[in-house]
């Protein structure tokens, strides 16, 4: 799990989830609690996916953030 902040001030946890059809994603949750984010992740496995967000710098992550879209959203990763 990794903490970030945004350009607003806004505090997001940010840890790994799995898309239903098996896709590794960042899922990022806001401190005021209004809208989960996802972005999809490089990893296959869930394992991999923990060390890719362990490794990421800040700047990275931030711009994961950036690129993510609301977790409720028709998947841009090829699923529904």
């Amino acid at each position: 799990m990794r903490t970030l902040t945004d350009d607003n001030g806004t505090t997001w946890t940010a840890t790994v989830g799995r898309e239903s059809y098996g896709m590794q994603v960042i899922l990022f949750f806001p401190d005021d609690g209004k809208g989960v984010r996802k972005a999809l992740m490089a990893s296959d496995t869930r394992l991999d996916a923990q060390r890719e967000l362990a490794d990421m710098d800040a700047e990275t992550l931030r711009e994961r953030l950036d690129v993510s879209q609301p977790w409720e959203a028709e998947s841009p990763f090829g699923g529904g």
